[in-house]
Order: structure tokens, then C-alpha cells, then sequence
């Protein structure tokens, strides 16, 4: 029996590294941040990779709406469409897309647009993850989302606020 040869590639395969800019929704000045990552990265690593460069504390629930599906950690008391982020890769969720959204706290609503902003090839003289860029700080956690973000920088600011139940 003739044992079937395979080729091996002399040189690994680099994974490709995407350049994300994400921006919070209902914020002004907007905050945002650019960071530079493999694409296979899986879902849930993107998003402790989001919650340390924005400045969250990975407190809440999160969602990735990609391509028509949704992301995140599956809670077994919820019935939902939601596929498991952990064990997904970046580069198999995305496809072509060049923009989707991610969400975190279900409570306060933070929605972020991420988006693609370049492909690279792996630099060597690169550590990835690399935050690359950003501007504003991100609001408290627990602040009731972008109206109590608005309602706290008045108040901070010694304006009057509507009080809210």
C-alpha cells in the first residue's frame, strides 16, 4: 500500500491582523478606541479585548451582532437565537462584513459600532493585542446608560438634571 505523501508549508501560515476602531453610541464627545488583533482571536476574547481598551469592567451580559447572528454567553434560564461567542473565531464570524455591532449591559444598553478598518499583515516586532488609538473617557459602570451618562456630566458639572426614578 502506498502511503500518500502531503506537502508541508516551510513557513508557517501568519493569521491576518485586523485594525478595529470602536465607537460608543450616545456619547459626546464620542468615545472610541483603535486596536490592532489576530484574526483568531475567538468571540469572547473580542470582547474582554473591547471591555479593556474601552475601560469596562466585564460586569454585564455582552452580544455581537454579526452578519444577521448574535453572540455572547448562553444563559440557560434565556431562550434565544444567541450561538456561544467562546470557541468562535473572529475571522469565521466577520466573513466580508466591515461594521457590526456590539452590545453590553442589557440594562444600561451600551452599543458600540465596530468597525474594520484595515487589514494587515502580522508585523513580528508586534505583541497582539495592541491598543492603537482613542479619545474620551468611558462612562461609570451602572450610570442608566447614555441618558445617566448625560444626566452625570451635568451634574458633575454643577448643572441641573432631570432627577429619575
Amino acid at each position: 500500500m502506498a502511503k500518500k505523501k502531503t506537502k508541508l508549508k516551510s513557513v508557517a501560515q501568519t493569521p491576518k491582523v485586523y485594525e478595529f476602531k470602536v465607537s460608543l453610541q450616545g456619547t459626546s464627545p464620542v468615545v472610541w478606541r483603535s486596536f490592532l488583533a489576530h484574526e483568531i482571536i475567538d468571540l469572547s476574547e473580542l470582547h474582554m479585548l473591547i471591555q479593556m481598551t474601552m475601560g469596562w469592567e466585564a460586569r454585564h451580559p455582552y452580544e455581537f451582532k454579526i452578519n444577521g447572528k448574535s453572540y455572547g454567553e448562553i444563559d440557560s434560564d434565556f431562550e434565544n437565537d444567541m450561538i456561544e461567542a467562546e470557541g468562535i473565531t473572529f475571522g469565521e464570524a466577520i466573513k466580508s462584513s466591515k461594521n457590526f455591532t456590539y452590545i453590553y449591559d442589557f440594562g444600561d444598553g451600551w452599543q458600540h459600532d465596530v468597525e474594520i478598518v484595515s487589514v494587515l499583515e502580522h508585523d513580528s516586532r508586534m505583541i497582539y493585542p495592541v491598543c492603537i488609538g482613542g479619545e474620551n473617557a468611558c462612562p461609570p459602570e451602572d450610570c442608566g446608560g447614555p441618558p445617566g451618562f448625560e444626566d452625570l456630566k451635568k451634574a458633575l458639572a454643577g448643572k441641573d438634571c432631570e432627577e429619575k426614578d
